[in-house]
């Protein structure tokens, strides 16, 4: 369970369901994350606070998700789900927590070095091509044009 400090104290948890979708190739089954709030009642549907997005990063600003926890939304989304983690037995169910959490994780920045000059500098991928130049050399090849 987690703390929330904020306004209103709660007492956050995590409850997973999961659904049929009838989809043009079949059914599929989908996994669902409800945030509860065990503070106001036992049961599920009494306390139900708002869904776990399914990308937090890329989460709308009107979600309700974000909406609720404002600024600090991938936090306590990686702490709902590292709890849930450990307490849920379903295979299923923990692959899709481990993918969420993957998702959460920050992207490490890519280094590279110049062809030009040979400093070290952060690349920046364009589609599947990554930058071979470092910004300086780009300015001067750009000047000299």
């Amino acid at each position: 369970m987690f703390q929330l400090s904020c306004v209103i104290d709660m007492k956050l948890k995590l409850s997973v369901s999961k659904r049929q979708i009838n989809g043009a190739s079949g059914y599929r089954e989908e996994i669902v994350f409800a945030v509860v709030d065990l503070g106001k009642a036992d049961e599920y549907p009494a306390n139900f606070v708002c869904l776990l997005p399914k990308n937090i990063e890329k989460c709308k600003p009107s979600s309700k998700f974000f909406g609720i926890f404002g600024a600090e939304s991938s936090k306590i989304a990686i702490e709902l789900l590292t709890d849930a983690f450990s307490s849920e037995s379903d295979v299923a169910v923990r692959s899709e927590i481990k993918l969420r959490l993957k998702a959460l994780q920050p992207m490490p920045k890519i280094k590279a070095k110049c062809i030009n000059c040979g400093c070290d500098f952060e690349a920046k991928k364009f589609g599947r091509f990554l930058q071979k130049t470092c910004l300086t050399c780009r300015n001067k090849n750009q000047l000299s044009c």
